[in-house]
């Protein structure tokens, strides 16, 4: 026996999906309501996953057969998806009967559990790109879009007709975006994502925390566990010049102003740190030295460093930070150089 309460929950997601899908077909679509859908789409994960489905059942139609249709209809008795596809995507974006067909659709997979990846075809696998130690590279993606990958840096990249998708597994990189209303930007790093319509910025994935840093235009940032909350607040939008961090936990920093140069710097060849402990400098240099650099009493983590390293230069700022602080550099002879704390 079906559950009605449930069933009828399933419907309102699989509906607000099609509804959403066919108002993103259309060329007339307003910034506002662009910017309503992404905060529909990101409130849940069932609405991305019904969204996801949507997508799919769309691509789907023209490669399902009346018998696959009629049979998925006789046997849980709902309304058959419109019997034709038109070969263009433009079209009215609020025509009944596709909102019924998608939707319908996707009933058919969250209610009974059958996978729709057995009468869907299934996205391409992400392609990957990392760097190396020491090494940088530039990304051109298919709609115009460009990342600047920074050392020791993965990214996993999906594109598909509704969606751009990219994951930062870990590392930095810049993303330079181009306009697509139709297809939100949206990069994966930790438990959040970061969302633009065409603007370009910095993301700084470390092992505590994401730094995300605006060039240009406005991202909106999600935390994930930060949203969960009761209040719902809304997304934090990040403009040009500022900067906000999430933690892997969920939490999410205050939005402040940001020395953009200084974010960046690293396509120079450059990192420039302010006032940052020393272990995120140490997390970082490691990417660019061919040596291990090991920090080996606890008591150096929270040092506060000011200043700039050279990548091509990390052996004299080894030095000089020996000098500046109470720092000593050991040269382990093991491809690793440790840190310890000098003693008086």
């Amino acid at each position: 026996m079906r559950n009605i309460k449930n069933t009828e929950f399933i419907d309102d997601i699989a509906n607000e999906a099609a509804e959403w899908f066919l108002k993103l077909q259309g060329d007339d679509l307003s910034e506002t309501e662009y910017l309503k859908w992404q905060t529909w789409h990101m409130a849940t994960d069932a609405n991305r996953q019904a969204f996801s489905k949507a997508e799919n059942c769309w691509n789907a139609l023209d490669n399902i057969t009346d018998v696959t249709l009629e049979s998925l209809k006789a046997e849980q008795n709902i309304i058959p998806l419109s019997s034709a596809k038109s070969g263009s995507r433009r079209f009215m974006s609020h025509n009944i009967k596709w909102v019924a067909g998608i939707a319908a659709c996707l009933v058919i997979a969250l209610s009974i559990g059958l996978s729709y990846q057995s009468f869907i075809t299934v996205s391409p696998d992400a392609t990957t790109y990392q760097t190396a130690r020491t090494e940088h590279k530039t990304i051109n993606l298919d709609d115009g879009s460009k990342i600047s990958l920074g050392a020791r840096s993965i990214i996993n990249v999906n594109y598909s007709p509704m969606a751009r998708r990219i994951t930062l597994v870990r590392g930095e990189a810049i993303f330079d975006v181009s306009k697509d209303k139709a297809r939100p930007f949206i990069v994966k790093t930790g438990n959040g994502t970061v969302t633009a319509i065409g603007t370009k910025f910095n993301i700084h994935a470390t092992n505590k925390n994401i730094i995300v840093t605006v060039l240009e235009g406005i991202v909106e940032v999600n935390p994930y566990l930060a949203n969960d909350n009761a209040e719902k607040a809304p997304l934090p939008r990040v403009a040009a010049g500022k900067s906000v961090s999430y933690g892997r936990d969920g939490s999410i920093s205050e939005i402040v102003e940001s020395n953009v140069d200084a974010a960046v710097s690293w396509e120079r060849g450059l990192l420039v740190r302010v006032n940052t402990p020393l272990a995120s400098v140490i997390e970082d240099v490691n990417r660019y030295s061919s040596r291990e650099i090991i920090i080996g009493d606890p008591a150096l983590n929270n040092i506060r460093f000011t200043g700039t390293v050279l990548n091509d230069g990390i052996d004299n700022w080894l030095r000089g930070l020996s000098i500046a602080y109470p720092i000593k550099v050991l040269d382990s002879g093991h491809n690793a150089i440790l840190l310890l704390k000098k003693t008086e």
